[in-house]
């Protein structure tokens, strides 16, 4: 189900923990929106078509001229292609995206890893979980022999890659790739994954 709704004030839900992580804070310039802050859900597969609709949100809250836009996110995974197209936009927006795996009993799960490490803000409900982003075919089915080491080793650079723009735990986010690693909320708060 993907619905656009409009809010007058941020997410209800606070941070995990009250206690603050003992981490490096890095500053993201972003240009302070006016309006209203938006809110979206995006529950299910990452698809192409989840991708144009996270796409067209970020337009409407650019053209709002919001403060933030907020996407609620529980997802198993999807593909990769629609991951890519989905974190270029974050990476590059001058808009602040803030994505909180909820409520409780949601999940990142693969594609979910990317798309919540790459916001400016990212953050969990407490009964939730993220990872296991080890990359398999569009059949859900193991790649295997070269292929699989190259698909693979690409895919964990690129976590890597978004984890240190973002200031969040690299070594982590690889191993969410490479092994498949999947943590609760209370842990990726921990490990500075969130």
């Amino acid at each position: 189900m993907l619905m656009l709704f409009l809010a007058a004030a941020a997410l209800d839900a606070g941070p995990v923990n009250s206690e603050p992580a003992a981490v490096e804070p890095t500053t993201v310039e972003v240009d302070q929106g006016i309006g209203p802050i938006i809110t979206v859900e995006l529950v299910g597969g990452i698809t192409t078509v989840a991708s144009e609709f996270l796409q067209e949100a970020i337009d409407f809250a650019r053209e709002k001229k919001a403060q933030a836009l907020v996407i609620r996110l529980d997802t198993p995974g999807g593909l990769l292609s629609a991951t890519r197209e989905i974190v270029a936009e974050f990476l590059k927006s001058d808009l602040p995206i803030v994505v909180w795996v909820g409520e409780s009993g949601a999940r990142a799960g693969s594609a979910g890893v990317f798309i919540t490490m790459a916001a400016h803000v990212a953050a969990m409900a407490p009964g939730t979980n993220i990872g296991a982003a080890h990359p398999v075919s569009a059949f859900g089915k193991d790649i295997e022999g070269d292929m699989a080491k190259k698909v693979t080793n690409d895919t964990v650079a690129w976590a890597r890659s978004i984890a240190q723009m973002r200031g969040r735990n690299a070594d982590w986010a690889a191993d969410a790739v490479a092994e498949s690693a999947s943590i609760p909320e209370q842990e990726a708060l921990e490990k500075n994954v969130v």
